[in-house]
């Protein structure tokens, strides 16, 4: 399976796949350009990873741009935060 295969013919603005679910999470975000994924708090502690376009990550106090693939930020539990996609953006969140 290749991840930019799951959402083709997908138009949702933003769409998510989680690919596990027994020990932790690995969810696929896929993000329109311009869009956003709004403000919401993780319950654990996450790694953002870009797979491809480019993305803004934005805490309250800090602003983060994830323009180079592979790029990532962590993402500590219950803090409030939301992501923007710059271009066509694909994502890893592992949690």
């Amino acid at each position: 399976m290749n991840l930019h295969e799951i959402f083709q013919g997908n138009n949702k603005p933003v769409a998510t796949k989680n690919l596990l679910r027994d020990s932790g999470t690995a969810t696929v975000i896929n993000i329109k350009k311009n869009e956003v994924l709004d403000k919401h708090q993780s319950k654990t502690d996450a790694l953002l990873v870009l797979i491809k376009g480019k993305a803004i990550y934005e805490e309250e106090s800090s602003r983060i741009e994830l323009s180079t693939m592979h790029d990532f930020v962590n993402i500590p539990k219950r803090v409030t935060h939301k992501v923007k996609g710059i271009e066509d953006t694909l994502l890893l969140l592992v949690q």
